[in-house]
């Protein structure tokens, strides 16, 4: 029978001839368990087998975006300890896993040789697209080539459309256009000793590549020295990670268990917004960006453990299983995204050929990375995200907002700095979440005036009703903007200040309630930008107003950060904390000066490929690393 469009085989060799030889070629599916290689016939039939994990120097080397690796410390650590996980796996399965350094295009083609079967997943994004082609180009005439998809949730096959061709805009037609109507399938069986073809004996090196040992420390060293680089943390931060990370596909299931439990899956709903905490979201991202859990391995073990504590949730508003695969299907449309758009996701203006006036400047990014903005938790966020790889899903919203809507800066340098910091990197997830937040992913509407997310999650009250930097996603609905507001934000999700402090040493003195409004007096810098869009008006602050609107706006907290009613004066009880004048655009005097003649000069070529260095940004000098 013909494959579907969506989920194309490649034979160039009869089947019911015994391959030689079958390749596995890992790559962002370093799991056993619910894996589509390890049960296609070809595989299965062949004389002899290779499983291959190629570390790809591209994916270590310098980003264009600054000086900074594209796979930093802890994701790098992270993908070696999962590396060397699944060739323990493959060792109990009577197998082992052929480590290289090198391009795949130099080692894939060389191990499949003349006659051999190739078996993969494929990719929904342009560059690792282009290495799958290198790879194809160069095989033997007489190879058969074995591909599937086994990112998602929903097998593409059951989708009733073609993600390549089509994709429901916005979210919610894919929701509940689609999966409200479709089941995932169940797991794949799973895989014993003995059905796998026996182990080929590979040489040790070829043209441009070399075998590595199958362990973390050997795996980091073959990376390069920049995967160990990173600021250090201030002496006296009192900040650590929310679990212990250990990648791999056993760390991986281990930590699906504890948390399909009451005090875990059974909280999701009401704690997923926390900034901090073991259980306040399931922190499975990091396992399933690189393949050490299917999605189909955690959504039967939500709804297994949705079975057997049924009625266990009292207020009836929550309904944790359902919530929670309502995030694992926009990790799905995020894939679909990809899949429909290509390149366009990561052009200036996305698939919406928006024109909205982007800028860089050296010294704001610089600011933001590092965690230096003046916004306490803007700032501490970035600190645990240098520090430890991860921060939570409202902590990403916050500090993306600051970045595009606060500070104007081009949404692709916050991209770069996620895919380079973040343990759980997702080329689909972190880039279409950014062309999102940034209005640049599909273009607004009356019915969709936030893009891909309409009307945002307003919970069926009127779009505005609830408006305010407190439910940015109400107030978006209304003005088509969904700001997080950093200091409301802060109001809501860490009013007792534990976690600020617990990130910026800096705070230490600072009286008890103004930890989220230091004086100038207490020591910490002033934020470089106090209000949204004051960017876009290509005036100076002084003219425009942005400044007298910040005083007005940060005399209208309180001794807790609390901001007054629309229409009420403020009760600080404090001298008023003068914002940072002189600046071009509400920006403050350190911050690097923005004329128009620079923006043009550092305006990013739009149809730019992530691993394609710009030659315009040669001369342009982004600190933070």
């Amino acid at each position: 029978a013909q494959a579907p469009a969506s989920c194309p085989v490649f034979l160039a060799a009869p089947v019911w001839l015994m391959s030689p030889r079958a390749v596995l070629w890992f790559r962002n599916d370093l799991r056993i368990r619910d894996n589509q290689l390890f049960h296609f016939a070809e595989v299965r039939r062949a004389a002899e087998l290779v499983a291959v994990y190629c570390v790809d120097p591209r994916h270590f080397a310098r980003s264009p975006w600054g000086p900074h690796p594209r796979t930093a410390r802890h994701r790098a650590r992270f993908l070696a300890q999962s590396v060397e996980a699944l060739d323990r796996s493959l060792r109990k399965l009577g197998s082992r896993l052929l480590v290289v350094a090198g391009r795949p295009e130099d080692v894939v083609p060389n191990l499949v040789g003349e006659r051999g079967v190739l078996a993969f997943q494929r990719e929904d994004t342009s560059e690792e697209q282009e290495v799958e082609e290198a790879v194809l180009q160069r095989l033997g005439r007489g190879a058969a080539v074995l591909s599937h998809w086994g990112h998602t949730l929903f097998h593409r096959e059951d989708l009733g459309w073609n993600p390549r061709e089509t994709l429901p805009i916005p979210f919610g037609r894919f929701l509940h256009g689609t999966c409200d109507h479709i089941q995932p399938r169940r797991e794949l069986p799973s895989v014993a000793r003995g059905d796998l073809p026996p182990v080929a004996r590979v040489e040790g090196s070829g043209p441009g590549w070399s075998a590595v040992e199958a362990e973390e420390g050997a795996i980091i060293a073959c990376m390069g020295p920049s995967v160990d680089g990173g600021a250090s943390l201030p002496a006296g931060c009192k900040g650590a990670p929310a679990i212990d990370w250990l990648g791999g596909e056993e760390a991986g299931l281990e930590r699906l268990e504890a948390y399909a439990t009451v005090g875990g899956l059974g909280t999701y709903h009401r704690t997923r917004n926390q900034l901090h905490g073991a259980n306040h979201s399931s922190h499975l991202s990091p396992w399933l960006a690189n393949g050490s859990l299917s999605p189909r391995t955690v959504y039967w073990k939500a709804k297994e453990y949705e079975r057997s504590h049924a009625g266990a949730e009292k207020d009836q508003r929550f309904d944790h299983v359902a919530k929670f695969v309502f995030e694992m299907c926009w990790r799905d449309y995020f894939r679909f995204y990809c899949a429909c758009f290509g390149r366009k996701v990561f052009f200036l203006g996305g698939p919406a050929k928006s024109s909205r006036p982007w800028r860089r400047d050296a010294e704001a990014e610089a600011c933001w990375k590092e965690g230096r903005t003046g916004v306490p938790l803007v700032d501490a966020l970035m600190r645990e995200l240098q520090a430890t790889g991860f921060i939570s899903n409202r902590g990403r919203y916050i500090v993306a907002s600051y970045l595009v809507h606060y500070l104007g800066i081009d949404w692709r340098v916050g991209a770069d700095w996620f895919e380079s910091r973040l343990l759980d990197h997702d080329v689909c997830s972190n880039y279409g979440e950014w062309a999102s937040s940034s209005g640049v992913a599909a273009a607004p509407g009356a019915r969709m005036p936030l893009g891909l997310k309409g009307r945002g999650p307003t919970g069926g009250r009127r779009p505005g009703a609830q408006g305010g930097g407190g439910d940015p996603w109400a107030k978006g609905a209304e003005t088509g903007e969904a700001v997080f507001d950093p200091w409301e934000q802060a109001r809501q999700y860490d009013r007792a200040e534990e976690y600020v402090r617990s990130w910026l040493p800096e705070l230490r003195g600072v009286p008890e309630g103004r930890a989220h409004r230091p004086r100038e007096a207490d020591g910490y810098p002033l934020p470089l930008v106090l209000e949204p869009f004051g960017f876009r008006s290509g005036r100076p602050a002084e003219s425009s107003g942005a400044v007298a609107k910040a005083n007005r706006r940060w005399s209208a907290y309180d001794e807790y950060g609390s901001q007054a009613p629309n229409g009420a004066k403020g009760r600080g009880k404090g001298k008023r904390r003068q914002p940072a004048t002189g600046g071009p655009q509400g920006y403050p005097q350190q911050a690097a000066e923005f004329t128009p003649s620079l923006q043009a000069a550092q305006q990013p070529q739009s149809k730019a490929r992530r691993w394609q260095p710009r030659r315009v940004f040669l001369d342009d000098t982004v600190a933070g690393a």
